[in-house]
């Protein structure tokens, strides 16, 4: 993506990039994700350590109008299971929906392709909502939190 013209982006196509004005559109798409935790700054720096360590990757596609239509940022992680994959972030435009199973079955590929046996990732969402996209998805953990005032 990073020699790719918009004038050759075919829509609806899953490419991967480092392209830097690419980035950026995807760090602004944090500001519209609801119930957003990730501190941008961060955000920025994991991306940064993903690109040049070749730890992660940043998936986008783009609608007819060569406008972002969605994007995911993956990485690839080791604990004493083996190697999983993590969903960072995601973002797609709600008109898109159909999307979501185009990068669905893109991380499934990379996985099978680099012998990842796991993708994991933190969501905001109740579980029905991931399940309705993919049957598989099952709670492993919950987070808890009590606010101290």
């Amino acid at each position: 993506m990073n020699n790719l013209k918009k004038e050759d982006i075919k829509p609806d196509t899953v490419y991967y990039t480092t392209n830097y004005e690419v980035l950026e559109e995807v760090v602004r798409k944090t500001d519209e994700v609801k119930n957003n935790d990730l501190l941008k700054s961060e955000f920025i720096a994991r991306l940064g350590r993903y690109i040049t360590n070749k730890s992660g990757l940043v998936l986008v596609s783009f609608g007819e109008d060569k406008k972002l239509n969605s994007c995911m940022v993956i990485s690839r992680h080791i604990d004493g299971l083996g190697q999983y994959a993590w969903i960072d972030f995601v973002w797609c435009d709600k008109h898109y929906p159909y999307l979501k199973r185009k990068y669905r079955d893109e991380i499934t590929n990379l996985c099978k392709l680099y012998g990842v046996k796991r993708v994991q990732g933190r969501t905001s969402r109740d579980l029905k909502v991931i399940q309705r996209l993919d049957k598989e998805w099952h709670e492993i953990a919950i987070i808890v939190e009590k606010e101290i005032i």
